[in-house]
């Protein structure tokens, strides 16, 4: 992902771009009717009163500060909730809904509309054809506000909600693990073994790699005649002690070139799902934590969140002839680890519901699944989970029924 990518990406999440990048259309808008107004023939447009358009004008400014102030709190009251009921890291992509943002736009974009238009009417002498644009401005607001508040009333019944939350957070992760790049080399050649010796380069900053632009990294390596061994994926937590890369044959890189590498690296204070296929993951495994504990016990949710877990996985299985395309010879990069990816998925889950029964059961029927999808390094993953998994619950389940059945279950992962 490069740095323009990287920004455009956060910038999508961010609630206030789309309000100001139309508040500031629209006001554009009002420039533009009052340039037409001195030369386009009036007697081509249609009489609108400037009383009237004043007082329709008047109107929509009241009436948009109003819902634009109800639909913010109405969406910080549900982030609130997801926050509380979920787990906060699921704030940020219930956020990122395209039809809220879109509401909270056409309801700002309006008022701005408004009160611009108010201000300018009352300064500055719009003619007939100025007033009949003002008004064409007014009516194409009303019509978005109207559609987008309809859609606005549905979507807010829902938002917020855990099955809601849990669609919006498997929609997240599905865009990273239906990516070849993100669920494999990231594009890079596949490194094996332990990492070469040459030139490391340390982490500028303390944070997480959130993105990695390998294409620049793959251009680097060409210009200095030499290989870069990427040591950490994004996701990592890195400190200017830990090396991100190893530079081996080549010239030396100097201060320009080490520069340039740090430039390759995105690292903030938090992970990102888009370029991050664990992070989802645990997301996800704290949701079912949440749900799993004594004051909210509700293992409904947790087994949802396991079959959430088990079609991202098989997602990922089916694109493995794609997660090995070499795009960049020069860069190399571990793979992405299957054992490390079910860490994050069912570490808690197997922890937390070791005492029910139901649970325990739709563990290992998911590790079954996984066992079965045809993939060695994750199958034996699976098998060292069920075993885990297996061994806790029958220090936790109260019955010997229950944990006879769970055995069996434990012995179909493990043919």
């Amino acid at each position: 992902m490069t740095k323009a990518e990287y920004l455009l990406s956060e910038l999508r999440s961010s609630l206030w771009v789309k309000p100001s990048i139309m508040g500031v259309a629209a006001s554009a808008w009002v420039s533009i009717a009052y340039l037409c107004s001195t030369w386009m023939p009036g007697e081509l447009w249609i009489e609108v009163k400037r009383d009237i358009l004043i007082n329709l004008l008047g109107i929509m400014a009241s009436t948009m500060l109003t819902v634009a102030t109800f639909s913010v709190a109405a969406m910080v009251s549900a982030f609130a909730s997801v926050a509380s009921t979920a787990t906060p890291r699921a704030t940020r992509i219930v956020m990122q809904d395209s039809t809220s943002q879109n509401a909270l736009t056409s309801f700002l974009s309006a008022f701005i509309y408004a009160i611009v238009a108010l201000v300018a009417i009352s300064i500055a002498n719009y003619g007939q054809g100025g007033r009949a644009l003002l008004f064409v401005g007014y009516a194409f607001m009303v019509g978005w506000v109207l559609v987008s508040f309809v859609r606005w009333v549905d979507r807010v019944s829902k938002l917020g909600r855990m099955g809601d939350t849990l669609e919006r957070v498997e929609e997240a992760c599905r865009e990273a693990f239906c990516s070849p790049e993100a669920m494999g080399t990231l594009g890079a050649a596949k490194a094996e073994g332990d990492a070469p010796s040459g030139t490391r380069i340390k982490a500028s900053k303390i944070g997480y790699v959130q993105s990695i632009n390998v294409a620049e990294l793959d251009r680097i390596a060409e210009k200095i005649g030499g290989n870069i061994h990427i040591l950490e994926r994004p996701g990592a937590f890195v400190d200017p002690h830990d090396s991100l890369v190893v530079i081996s044959g080549g010239e030396m890189p100097d201060e320009e070139t080490s520069s340039l590498i740090h430039d390759c690296f995105n690292i903030g204070d938090a992970r990102r799902v888009v370029s991050d296929p664990r992070f989802g993951m645990i997301i996800l495994s704290e949701i079912a934590g949440r749900a799993l504990s004594p004051a909210v016990n509700d293992p409904g949710t947790a087994i949802a969140v396991l079959g959430i877990q088990i079609r991202l996985v098989e997602t990922w299985s089916k694109l493995r002839s794609e997660t090995d395309e070499v795009k960049y010879p020069n860069v190399e990069v571990a793979a992405l680890d299957p054992e490390d990816l079910l860490d994050d998925a069912f570490t808690a889950i197997s922890r937390d519901g070791a005492a029910i029964f139901e649970v325990g059961v739709r563990v290992q029927k998911c590790l079954a699944v996984l066992a079965r999808l045809g993939h060695g390094e994750l199958t034996a993953a699976a098998r060292r989970h069920s075993s885990l998994a297996l061994e806790q619950s029958d220090q936790a389940l109260k019955t010997e029924s229950h944990r006879e059945a769970v055995r069996q279950l434990a012995g179909l992962v493990g043919r």
